[in-house]
């Protein structure tokens, strides 16, 4: 037996789920509850013991117990096997074992820094600036130990001397980040001195870095100083207060992105926890594929400063080109120019300014037009120029009309000067419908739709025989002519029995005997429909073709299929 199939002998589906959310019996050996992968008021998302599955009718999502501790943990399947293999007491088979090693000393000894800054903001007598400070920014006992935050005291040697002591060793010092080696001369330094320390953790938890804030604004150095490149810490592949936001981000089906460490901190500590941030950097690859595991919605939000600051626009178009939905947060002038400001404020305030977050079109049509006149015919180019641009991004062409229609009378000039100027524009917009594809489409969803009942029908049939083997001579009366199909996959095997408890609880053999012969039948009927069109668009074709000898052999296929 190998590790996987040990870890799903020794752990039971339903057993791993109900650590994340609540199910109720619904059925021989099913569970069922409040889908945690997407918003539903009645469960749809059900758990199968016998078979050690899981799916949702809600979202259609499906699996083992792997898949759902991948989806649940945002992991991958090496990552979400390890967790299982330590709940279950199975040994994995080693790899990179070096590396894996180094990896997790780096963690133990960030991990030792964490708690020692930690300790030198509660007890150190030299902190008091420090305790005030964060008092002064609302970081309470409780806050600061949720997030680990703490203060490097002044000088060039206090942490190295502190963790030498607890047993690391000055290379991992370096390694981690922590220390430097001196340009001239031998030795090391503490990288951190004099800051407020603010704990990076990776999106499961585990401590790669750090980020140090001035006490005073007023001190001539870098306002922040943050771990170099290490072998755990990437910045471009790390989004702050994730693994804190990650749960809240998957059930409110939405990532607010801010810029500062102190903007996640505020949100979360008054009860908005679906905040992370980018910590003032455009989102890379890595981090938007991070936060895709979760949800494919984003909120950003800029402080009041950087709002339409064109580095902060092209900061979005890897999201977009990634087919996220974004919405751009406005933020109450009143109220502050960041959301730490504003939540710190009123957290009313904070709730609403994401909840009325403007789409990104809307909010690049409000910022083109943002200190600009547009009775000078200069500023009117500008202004088109930025905004035709976009519109050629909508794929939909209903809504891109309405906004060159919305642009021509806020400029005060002709739709046909916009279009033409827009016309010129290269490339084309992505996924846009072609004249073709728009004639196709009233055929194409025809298509789909049968196919989706065809699909519907189907696994209902099957589900019943799955639970009541003795009616499938039944069904293929029923049927007729079409061989009833036969599950080949587990998956789909699984997914039945799941189906079987949801529609067909506590049914006699007597109800269940009628919504067979009824099913069968309206899958019978469907069957022959398609087959007959089928049949009379190739009598079409050979028409068109004056095959006569074609035609007449289809025809021949037709009188008999509906006699």
């Amino acid at each position: 037996m190998d590790a996987v199939e040990e870890i799903k002998t020794r752990l039971d589906v339903a057993d791993v789920v109900q650590e994340y959310l609540p199910l109720k019996p619904a059925g021989s050996g099913s569970f069922r509850g409040l889908c945690p992968f997407h918003h539903e008021k009645t469960p749809s998302f059900y758990v199968n013991r016998p078979r050690q599955s899981w799916h949702c009718f809600g979202c259609n999502e499906g699996g083992d117990i792997i898949s759902f501790v991948m989806r649940m943990e945002g992991m991958e399947f090496r990552e979400a096997l390890e967790l299982l293999a330590t709940k279950a007491g199975v040994e994995l088979p080693t790899f990179d074992v070096k590396k894996q090693s180094d990896k997790k000393r780096l963690y133990e000894v960030n991990m030792m820094a964490a708690k020692y800054f930690r300790a030198m903001l509660l007890e150190s007598p030299n902190a008091e600036h420090a305790r005030t400070y964060a008092a002064s920014r609302g970081i309470d006992d409780l806050t600061g130990d949720l997030w680990l935050i703490g203060y490097a005291p002044d000088g060039w040697s206090n942490l190295t001397e502190a963790l030498t002591k607890k047993g690391a060793t000055e290379d991992e010092l370096i390694r981690a980040g922590l220390i430097g080696k001196r340009e001239q001369g031998s030795g090391t330094y503490d990288r951190f001195r004099n800051r407020l320390m603010f704990t990076i953790a990776d999106v499961h938890g585990n401590i790669v870095g750090f980020t140090g804030r001035l006490l005073s604004d007023e001190q001539k150095e870098a306002k922040y100083v943050n771990t170099p490149e290490t072998q755990i810490y990437k910045k471009s592949s790390v989004l702050y207060g994730l693994d804190k936001a990650k749960g809240d981000i998957k059930r409110e089906d939405l990532a607010v992105i801010a810029e500062g460490n102190m903007d996640v901190v505020t949100s979360h500590r008054v009860g908005v926890a679906n905040v992370v941030a980018s910590s003032g950097t455009a989102l890379t690859g890595e981090q938007l594929n991070l936060i895709k595991r979760f949800t494919t919605n984003l909120a950003i939000a800029f402080d009041q400063d950087a709002a339409g600051n064109a580095a902060t626009i092209r900061g979005l178009d890897l999201a977009r080109q990634l087919d996220f939905n974004i919405h751009v947060i406005t933020l109450p002038p009143e109220a502050g120019k960041d959301p730490d400001d504003v939540a710190k404020k009123d957290v009313n305030l904070w709730r609403d300014a994401i909840r009325d977050a403007k789409g990104i079109v809307d909010w690049l049509y409000v910022n083109a037009f943002r200190g600009r006149d547009v009775q000078k015919p200069e500023d009117k180019k500008l202004i088109a120029r930025d905004l035709l641009v976009e519109f050629r991004r909508i794929p939909d062409p209903v809504e891109r009309d309405g906004w060159v229609t919305r642009l021509a009378r806020d400029l005060a000039v002709s739709e046909d000067a916009l279009r033409e100027a827009m016309k010129g524009m290269k490339p084309s917009p992505p996924n846009t419908v072609t004249t073709d594809a728009k004639h196709a489409e009233p055929v194409q969803k025809k298509a789909v739709e049968a196919e989706s009942r065809q699909i519907q029908l189907q696994d209902r049939l099957l589900a019943i025989i799955q639970l009541k083997p003795e009616l499938r001579a039944l069904a293929q009366e029923r049927l007729a002519r079409y061989p009833l199909a036969e599950p080949e996959r587990e998956d789909l095997s699984n997914y039945l029995a799941i189906l079987a408890d949801r529609e067909f609880e506590d049914q006699s053999l007597d109800t269940l005997t009628k919504d067979l012969e009824k099913t069968a039948t309206d899958l019978h009927e469907l069957l022959l429909k398609q087959e007959c069109e089928r049949l009379e668009q190739e009598m079409r074709d050979a028409e068109r073709l004056g095959d006569t000898a074609r035609i007449n052999a289809l025809a021949a296929q037709f009188t008999q299929l509906n006699s």
